[in-house]
């Protein structure tokens, strides 16, 4: 147990140092993006094919690394604070990809089929965004927890370290972070696959549109 934490627990004094406040704090942070709305990145090239590589990579490597601390809970205190850091920028980045989503739709004026596809793939973002927030609270919570009853000790917050201290706390985290986990995964499966048939529609339309322009 560090010097730090041992401090925190003999004279109750809180800890706001440490790593479980930070990550809450930088997570809360996180939102700001939610109120960031770009619509093109450079000479009216549209943000959202850009930003959305963003989430389609940090969302699969949040996934995978908290499965992997799950099944190897030691695993979290030497990569808990990566972990959480992509997990937030990954929650971030969303919002992000979906204002920026937001302004593109308008300007395409798409009608028909691909103009429903894109309806759903908006509405399945909307939910992955509340899904993946909640999976990023969760690990966080998950971590601190793990850190509470670890090495680390007490944070000297009583309530927190009350709520988190204890092994059936840890180990009903553990099942809702997994659940998340695989609900997230499921999430940005579809939304990316609904954005990629409206893509795909778009361009067979206007291909037929142009061969029969050109009387073929």
């Amino acid at each position: 147990m560090s010097s730090e934490s041992a401090l925190s627990r003999d004279t109750g004094r809180v800890d706001w140092r440490r790593a479980e406040f930070l990550l809450t704090l930088f997570g809360f942070l996180g939102f700001i993006t939610a109120l960031v709305k770009l619509t093109t990145v450079y000479d009216g090239l549209p943000a959202h094919p850009l930003i959305i590589h963003v989430p389609v990579v940090l969302i699969p490597l949040s996934i995978l690394g908290a499965l992997t601390c799950v099944s190897r809970p030691q695993w979290f205190d030497r990569y808990g604070i990566l972990l959480c850091l992509i997990s937030i920028v990954g929650m971030s980045s969303i919002f992000l990809a979906m204002n920026a989503g937001s302004a593109l739709q308008g300007i395409l004026h798409l009608t028909g089929q691909p103009a429903h596809l894109i309806s759903e793939h908006s509405q399945a973002a909307g939910i992955l965004a509340v899904v993946f927030v909640a999976f990023t609270a969760i690990l966080i919570l998950t971590f601190s927890a793990e850190r509470i009853s670890g090495h680390m000790g007490p944070t000297g917050l009583v309530v927190a370290d009350r709520l988190l201290g204890t092994d059936r706390t840890r180990i009903t985290l553990r099942i809702m972070l997994v659940v998340l986990a695989l609900a997230s995964a499921y999430m940005v499966f579809r939304v990316g696959d609904l954005g990629a048939k409206a893509v795909w529609l778009q361009k067979v339309q206007a291909a037929q549109a142009q061969r029969a322009g050109a009387g073929y």
